[in-house]
């Protein structure tokens, strides 16, 4: 073998190893989607920025996983930083990024499948992306009609569109359809959604209903929790929040308990 063959064939091979250990990200917004449309694919995003100390760690580890890159030729990889784009802040805005790393995936119709937000570890991000096909799958065959299900609603729910969750779940209790024993976990999760997207004072009146009228379910230990929560720190009430939690952990689960006295270390230490 001719030196000359040598250095090309090491050149290659330098080439091959180093793309072998790093994901290929796309960079452009629109290209990505139109790929995905064309080739059916899901579009993995990964929302970052320059500054968030989480990415950065995600870069480290996460995406250096071996698995995590080989599982991403099925998707359309697209790596965002909204501060570097011109419409960056209409991408956030479009899809309700409210901190950083968030990660989304997306099928070739626009509908957001997964969100993800903060620092995820690669075993989980292996788990999340080898059931997507599935879930891009389940999400098309339900909303084939236009019919209220408690399903659609657990999509909306799971994948963060918090009007449309509003606005299903309305329709399901006015045509009854969604179990007695159930309506404390919906009322919940439609709280932490609005509480997620900025919608404070209507997420604690679901709260405040549950409270009022679901005592004898768990849910209502969420509630008192984000109850304390908005005591400490919307209305600066910081004592009388903790003795509002600590007047309960007597009486909550064993499995929530932790996360009550999680809660008055915290506030009492600061």
């Amino acid at each position: 073998m001719n030196k000359l063959y040598i250095i090309i064939f090491n050149s290659i091979l330098f080439l091959s190893c180093s793309n072998a250990n790093k994901i290929n990200w796309e960079n452009d917004f629109d290209a990505s989607f139109e790929k995905a449309k064309s080739e059916n694919k899901i579009v993995m995003m990964d929302i970052y920025t320059d500054w968030c100390g989480a990415c950065k760690e995600m870069d480290k580890t996460t995406f250096k996983d071996e698995n995590i890159i080989n599982n991403t030729t099925n998707f359309i990889a697209l790596k965002f930083n909204p501060e570097k784009m011109p419409n960056g802040q209409d991408i956030l805005k479009k899809y309700n990024i409210l901190g950083f790393p968030t990660m989304l995936f997306i099928n070739s119709d626009g509908f957001i499948l997964k969100r993800i937000l903060g620092y995820i570890e690669s075993d989980e991000l292996i788990n999340e992306m080898n059931s997507m096909k599935e879930r891009d799958e389940k999400v098309k065959t339900i909303f084939k009609d236009d019919n209220s299900s408690i399903d659609k609603l657990d999509i909306y729910l799971e994948s963060g569109y918090d009007n449309e969750a509003l606005d299903i779940y309305n329709k399901l209790i006015v045509e009854n359809k969604i179990p007695k024993d159930k309506m404390p976990k919906y009322m919940s999760s439609i709280a932490l959604l609005l509480l997620d997207n900025n919608r404070h004072d209507e997420g604690m009146k679901y709260f405040d209903d549950i409270i009022s009228n679901y005592g004898d379910y768990n849910e209502v230990y969420i509630a008192h929790y984000y109850k304390a929560l908005d005591m400490i720190v919307n209305n600066g009430q910081t004592n009388e929040g903790i003795k509002y939690i600590e007047n309960l952990t007597n009486q909550i689960p064993n499995e929530m308990k932790a996360e009550y006295l999680d809660f008055i270390n915290y506030f009492g230490s600061n």
